[in-house]
């Protein structure tokens, strides 16, 4: 079992950025008992009492929602070209095969298979644009909400108001300060024994990545890529202008104190 003397691990998995891998590896280092079963962004379903219970929360969670975690807390995540990362997410649901889609009713998957990705790009369901619409800076923002007219919407206590991109950009990259180790998918080998070392695991010389494009299985399949036109391409921008912004702004932060680790 982990030293309860140390701070609760928390890795904040944003979609397509190698957390599957960085999960497998640090969830091993833990009792199944010390772990929290939750994946998805449902903290608030859970006492302080219960989340008390865990040393380590793994999940799809945004910023604000893992401040429900009783601290102190040590915080990890995975960044990514925000364009990799939203082609990533398409090709993924679209690789579904049609019969888990059906078995799990799987709106995502669905609507990715049923057209082109400039449909999906342009599609205004909510699913959608929680999975594509500026996701990263969202996520770090907290719980921050695409809707299908254009505008941001935070949500604070149970209330609901309007946000403006500068917002989302700040709040991101403020909380991201707040966290211990974050770093780009090419430096995940570097990212888990970052905290390796703090929690006194077994450093590692090399990662294999899971859960890759190449991954062909019962419930996926391989599909043809899509040319990226200039009309997608359009899209792209416009779908990760913000994610854009803190990733670059991220990334240089993250260079910067590796430089000066390694100096």
């Amino acid at each position: 079992m982990m030293d309860t003397k140390l701070p609760r691990l928390v890795f904040l998995h944003v979609p397509r950025t190698g957390g599957t891998t960085l999960h497998h590896h640090l969830s091993a280092n833990f009792a199944p008992d010390e772990i929290c079963p939750e994946r998805f962004s449902r903290l608030e379903q859970y006492s302080a009492e219960q989340l008390g219970k865990w040393r380590f929360f793994s999940g799809h969670f945004n910023a604000d929602e893992i401040r429900r975690i009783p601290g102190p807390l040590f915080v990890v995540t995975i960044l990514r070209n925000p364009i990799e990362r939203l082609l990533s997410n398409y090709y993924f649901w679209k690789r579904h095969r049609p019969e888990i889609i059906k078995q799990h009713h799987l709106g995502g998957p669905k609507l990715a298979r049923r057209g082109t990705l400039l449909d999906f790009l342009r599609s205004d369901n909510g699913g959608v644009l929680d999975s594509t619409n500026n996701m990263l800076a969202r996520r770090f923002a907290g719980q921050t909400y695409a809707w299908p007219d254009g505008k941001w919407r935070a949500r604070v206590n149970d209330k609901g108001f309007e946000v403006t991109d500068l917002q989302i950009v700040h709040r991101a990259l403020g909380n991201l300060l707040s966290f211990q180790v974050f770093d780009d998918i090419s430096c995940l080998h570097d990212i888990y024994n970052s905290v390796a070392q703090v929690f006194g695991m077994k450093p590692l010389d090399a990662i294999e990545r899971l859960n890759s494009r190449d991954k062909l299985d019962h419930k996926l399949e391989a599909v043809q890529l899509e040319e990226i036109t200039p009309e997608i391409q359009e899209m792209l921008d416009q779908r990760t202008r913000l994610d854009n912004i803190v990733y670059r702004l991220a990334l240089d932060h993250a260079r910067e104190i590796r430089r000066r680790f390694e100096g």
